[in-house]
């Protein structure tokens, strides 16, 4: 069975309102961080955008299998080679409490002009 690892930084994580879709897969790091910007989309989840930004983005670690992925791809409203995705999954540098790894993470296609910066780069903190 192929095995993904899955960055999530949103409502995916735990407490929040779609964590029960990770409710299967493993927990590898819940202290996490990646490279990137966080905003309010002000549609209840956030936004992440690759820019550089001081404050690393807060998340966690799961490594779901290909079932699972693809729950998360429609979730995340995700198609490969799709035109008009909402998010698009990229492989990003993840740091752990263990080191550093590659894993998948869903960014948004376009920034929207009313969306705010998340200064502290944690959505369960904002």
């Amino acid at each position: 069975m192929n095995s993904h690892l899955v960055f999530v930084y949103g409502t995916l994580r735990k407490g929040e309102k779609y964590s029960y879709y990770l409710n299967e897969a493993e927990c590898l790091g819940e202290n996490c961080t990646i490279e990137g910007q966080l905003y309010d989309t002000g549609w209840g989840y956030p936004a992440l955008v690759c820019e550089s930004s001081k404050i690393p983005v807060r998340g966690e670690l799961y490594r779901v299998t290909s079932e699972q992925l693809k729950e998360l791809d429609k979730l995340e409203g995700y198609e490969e080679n799709g035109t008009n995705n909402l998010y698009e999954r990229i492989t990003v540098k993840v740091t752990t409490e263990n080191g550093e790894q590659g894993a998948i993470v869903y960014v948004m296609t376009s920034i929207k002009y009313h969306f705010n910066r998340i200064d502290g780069n944690d959505w369960i903190l904002r």
